[in-house]
């Protein structure tokens, strides 16, 4: 969006094409995760390269800061963590990393013995800085400290689990097969409702603002909720999105924190 825009329009959105952020340091591999930093002009690429890259971003130079090359570790999914201060880097591998970026140095976190069901293949990251959420295999969900990386408690979805959030510091919704979801209070560790999304087959992608969750499935269909509605065991959505790529795509949903703008990404 241009700098001027204020106010999404209804109709028509005013954007403009700026360089790739990895162009002075393309990757050779399939580029996995992309994020840009909660405070800083900095962001990060990383995936099959075996290889965490940090640019600054400015939109024209776009210079690299740092590498950082990892042995055989191809990346699935990295994060920052809420402050800026780590990213957090997943894989199939039985164990994650972290880099911290003031250090410039990467930590192996070693994965639990014994529970092959458990993946750090694709997670989710607490707005207050307290957990990190791997989802396994078999709807299982570990929870990690984000201070000391510490597994704290394992949580079982009733399905396999596809995508996962934080909705609030104490809030934590999973959703998958089936169109099933299920909202988890981890305070307690115990589920608070469950509900079926409304027409899908299965949930593949999660995403909230304050006021609002977006919800998006395998058939095309995106349905944006009510964030009280959520607790109800049916729940109606405000809006639907519907025919939006072709089905079996899988939707990346991402909402702005405070105002309902919804973004919208297929493969």
């Amino acid at each position: 969006m241009t700098q001027s825009t204020k106010q999404l329009p209804v109709s028509k959105l005013s954007v403009s094409r700026c360089k790739n952020l990895n162009s002075r340091k393309q990757a050779k591999c399939v580029v996995q995760s992309l994020e840009f930093h909660p405070g800083a002009s900095i962001g990060f690429v990383t995936g099959y390269a075996k290889s965490l890259d940090l640019f600054e971003v400015d939109g024209e130079n776009n210079k690299l800061l740092h590498r950082h090359n990892f042995a055989n570790f191809p990346v699935d999914c990295a994060k920052f963590t809420y402050n800026g201060s780590e990213v957090i880097l997943g894989s199939k591998r039985p164990f994650f990393y972290t880099f911290d970026l003031n250090k410039c140095s990467a930590t192996k976190i070693a994965g639990i013995r014994n529970r092959p069901n458990v993946h750090f293949k694709k997670f989710s990251v607490s707005q207050n800085g307290e957990y990190l959420a791997f989802e396994g295999q078999e709807g299982l969900v570990a929870m990690f400290s984000a201070k000391d990386k510490q597994l704290v408690k394992c949580i079982n979805h009733k399905t396999k689990v596809n995508c996962s959030t934080f909705l609030s510091d104490n809030v934590f919704l999973t959703g998958g097969r089936g169109g099933f979801c299920s909202l988890w209070d981890i305070r307690t560790w115990k589920t608070i409702s469950d509900f079926q999304d409304d027409g899908a087959l299965h949930v593949t992608s999660v995403g909230h603002s304050e006021r609002h969750a977006a919800i998006g499935s395998d058939v095309g269909i995106v349905n944006i909720y009510n964030k009280d509605d959520l607790y109800k065991p049916s729940s109606s959505p405000l809006r639907i999105v519907k025919n939006l790529f072709d089905v079996y795509t899988t939707y990346c949903v991402l909402t702005q924190p405070v105002n309902f703008s919804l973004y919208l990404a297929g493969t």
